[in-house]
């Protein structure tokens, strides 16, 4: 049935429906890591596995609140970058429960971040390699003296919003900027 005689149905004809039906696009890639945290919630709940339904909530929860925002998580390079600042923060977490001698909260958050890091891994990031090799083209286009933030710039936009891991680009544009110094 066309698009033009679905739209004559009388349940087409509330504006609300018609518009909602005709003007939503698909939330989610179709392979995407995204699409796939809902069902390992499901997945989650069924098991009674009470760290990982923690966190997918949580995770979910900032998925949500992103949407909100001008900068929308609903693509892999997106989650890359939450998740990666996810673990960063729990990271950080860590170190102040270990100074607190909570041990207690201390496992907690390892736990935690074991369970991000597996969705992390399930993201293809751009490899060392090809970072490098981006950086070496930059700081040929440049010639002159190669500073880091004209460096990261460039390189930034030359990846095009592909998943990377940003403190592997700056060791790298460091190591490479400063051979060529």
């Amino acid at each position: 049935m066309s698009l033009f005689r679905l739209a004559r149905l009388p349940a087409f004809q509330q504006p609300l429906l018609r518009r909602t039906f005709f003007t939503t696009r698909p939330l989610f890639q179709a392979d995407s890591v995204v699409k796939s945290l809902k069902p390992e919630l499901m997945t989650a709940m069924r098991a009674k596995d009470k760290p990982r339904l923690t966190v997918l909530r949580a995770l979910l929860a900032e998925i949500t609140n992103a949407s909100k925002t001008n900068k929308p998580v609903d693509d892999d390079p997106a989650l890359y970058s939450l998740l990666a600042k996810q673990i960063k923060d729990c990271n950080a977490a860590v170190e102040e429960f270990v100074q607190a001698k909570r041990e207690d909260l201390v496992e907690k958050e390892r736990s935690q971040i074991v369970i991000l890091q597996g969705f992390l891994n399930q993201i293809e990031a751009v490899p060392e390699e090809t970072v490098r090799q981006f950086v070496e083209e930059v700081v040929a286009e440049i010639r002159g003296e190669a500073k880091m933030g004209a460096v990261m710039g460039k390189v930034v936009k030359k990846l095009g919003g592909k998943p990377v891991d940003m403190v592997m680009v700056g060791r790298v544009v460091e190591e490479v900027v400063g051979e060529k110094s």
